[in-house]
């Protein structure tokens, strides 16, 4: 197998029809995720960047790791990038049993990640599974997010983060995928907004 097929088996896009009405201003969020139930964020949307608030592709990407469950995820050392502040995602990968470092450019959003993820799982696994949330923008050296894993990433997960106001640097997000990501599981969840 060439290394572009076998980067075409190990990539997943969770596609889906986003809601009409977003509702990312609102302060609270509860989410339903099909095996582990329910998920509750706090947003602070207008508090900084888009990464303030939950937004659905994370949503969708969520229930998809859930509904997997602990066979596909237990053990896994899986890298967020551009993860917000809504913790979704990283809430449904330590529930089905993976390691979790999430990163994003904005630091104010990753400690409403950190609030949002301690808040949704048991102490002794989130003190387990949960090994920090550091600021990483695209392009930059993501060596210091891959230490605090431990090494390299099973999985790469992202969702949410190319839209046309950030198109400019998407040559910088591949970039980053491609230093984080060499053998890695990639999986990309995307609604199209702002167009």
């Amino acid at each position: 197998m060439t290394a572009h097929e076998e980067a075409r088996a190990t990539t997943s896009l969770v596609v889906y029809e986003p809601p009409a009405v977003l509702n990312v201003q609102q302060a609270e969020r509860r989410y339903e995720l099909p095996r582990t139930g329910a998920v509750f964020v706090r947003q602070a949307w207008g508090s900084g960047d888009t990464g303030a608030a939950q937004w659905p592709a994370g949503v969708e990407l969520a229930k998809l790791i859930d509904s997997e469950g602990p066979e596909r995820w237990r053990g896994k050392r899986v890298l967020e990038i551009s993860a917000g502040g809504g913790a979704v995602v990283a809430i449904a990968l330590m529930r089905a049993g993976a390691t979790v470092v999430a990163t994003d450019a904005d630091a104010e959003a990753l400690k409403l990640h950190e609030e949002n993820a301690r808040a949704n799982i048991e102490p002794d696994v989130f003190a387990s599974r949960y090994r920090g949330a550091l600021v990483l923008r695209w392009g930059d050296d993501p060596a210091a997010a891959i230490s605090a894993l431990g090494g390299s990433p099973d999985v790469v997960v992202a969702s949410d983060v190319a839209y046309p106001g950030t198109r400019d640097a998407w040559p910088a997000f591949a970039r980053t995928l491609v230093a984080v990501g060499a053998g890695a599981r990639m999986l990309y969840g995307h609604a199209s907004r702002y167009e």
